[in-house]
């Protein structure tokens, strides 16, 4: 009987520790990569892997394996000179702390107007982009 009990106060402390060690949706307990994002994460700085792209809705993007998108969206005049061009099509690294784009509510005389939907996104002046692959 003290065998079984000593056993299940293991597995209570074993257990109690794992939930005070939690990580978000998607990241390694190691790192802060992260496979898939969610809003979740907004606010966190993590580092995501996929395809970047020059070609998206709202400027650049990193597409992930999951088929998810992150943007990179700058607030100011940013230009996309070197060395994106190179990386255009290739597998990056990106890190940055993740950002939530949400339009403000339509007016009730703007619902007419086609409005942008929510995205996670990336400020590009403060994104670390590094090539890891072709």
């Amino acid at each position: 009987m003290q065998i079984r009990t000593g056993a299940t106060a293991i597995l209570i402390a074993f257990l109690c520790f794992s939930c005070s060690r939690s990580t978000p949706e998607g990241a390694t307990a190691a790192s802060n990569e992260v496979s898939q994002v969610s809003q979740a994460l907004v606010g966190k700085q993590i580092t995501i892997h996929g395809k970047f792209s020059l070609r998206c809705k709202v400027g650049a993007c990193i597409g992930l394996d999951n088929r998810q998108v992150v943007y990179l969206v700058s607030a100011g005049s940013f230009t996309w000179g070197k060395p994106y061009p190179e990386m255009d099509g290739k597998l990056v690294a990106a890190t940055g702390t993740l950002r939530l784009y949400q339009e403000p509510p339509a007016k009730p005389q703007e619902r007419a107007v086609q409005h942008v939907p929510d995205f996670l996104y990336f400020d590009v002046e403060r994104v670390q982009l590094r090539l890891i692959g072709q």
